[in-house]
């Protein structure tokens, strides 16, 4: 069983320096209506953490210190 739901799955690998969204979990604040948006940033990775952390900060270095688990974000190509 775990082996048919692995073949699916592909790994995200993620570098320090690339630009990333989050995406804003349905318990946040910004996640309310039918027509709110679904991801929020762009974010700068500052770090890449053990086990699919990712340490992320705002474009402008605004938020800093920000840990963000890979599963929730996403890149974004400018």
């Amino acid at each position: 069983m775990t082996h048919a739901y692995n073949k699916k799955v592909h790994p995200r690998h993620f570098e320090v320096g690339q630009l990333v969204l989050k995406c804003i979990l349905p318990h946040q604040e910004k996640a309310k209506g039918k027509f709110a948006p679904n991801w929020q940033g762009p974010y700068l990775i500052k770090e890449v953490l053990s086990k699919g952390a990712l340490q992320v900060t705002d474009v402008e270095g605004k938020i800093t210190g920000m840990v963000v688990n890979a599963d929730a974000v996403k890149r974004y190509y400018i």
